[in-house]
């Protein structure tokens, strides 16, 4: 299941981060999308616990598909950085991205992406991990292109 859509991407190499073809259509995260690990911190506020609360988040890519339990394969080196990522209400059950989320050019060409995932540490390999969204296949970045997310198209929400 991919809940990743991007807008006339054709499956082959992403063109330039100013080319429409570019651009993200939706990231929907969800329960179905949700990390085992934060689903348990919601949860555990029905026994009274304090969930763990993020300063701040940050979107990372991965070279394999992401689950429940566990992130894909982070990327690394030729550029790669985790990038903040910051929500805003839409409705009494959805979030979304306030401003576009845009990773760093690539100075030498990345691993195929597979998943794209949220985390509470800038540092690739540390912190919580929130949520995950798979594409339905993989994206090729060359040296000099990116991964943007356009403002309002990471959508995080619960219920319909």
């Amino acid at each position: 299941m991919s809940c990743v859509t991007w807008c006339n991407y054709d499956g082959t190499v992403i063109p330039d981060k100013t080319d429409p073809d570019a651009v993200l259509c939706v990231w929907s995260i969800g329960l179905a999308t949700f990390s085992a690990w934060y689903i348990n911190e919601l949860l555990g506020t029905l026994e009274g616990d304090a969930p763990v609360l993020p300063t701040q988040l940050y979107t990372a890519l991965h070279s394999t598909a992401s689950t429940k339990t566990a992130a894909g394969t982070e990327l690394s080196g030729n550029g790669y950085a985790r990038v903040p990522i910051t929500f805003e209400r839409v409705s009494d059950i959805q979030r979304w991205n306030v401003s576009d989320v845009i990773h760093p050019n690539a100075s030498a060409d990345w691993d195929d992406i597979l998943s794209f995932t949220i985390w509470d540490d800038a540092n690739p390999g540390g912190g919580n991990y929130y949520a995950f969204g798979n594409t339905s296949s993989a994206l090729s970045i060359v040296t000099g292109k990116t991964v943007k997310f356009p403002a309002n198209t990471v959508i995080a929400g619960i219920g319909t």
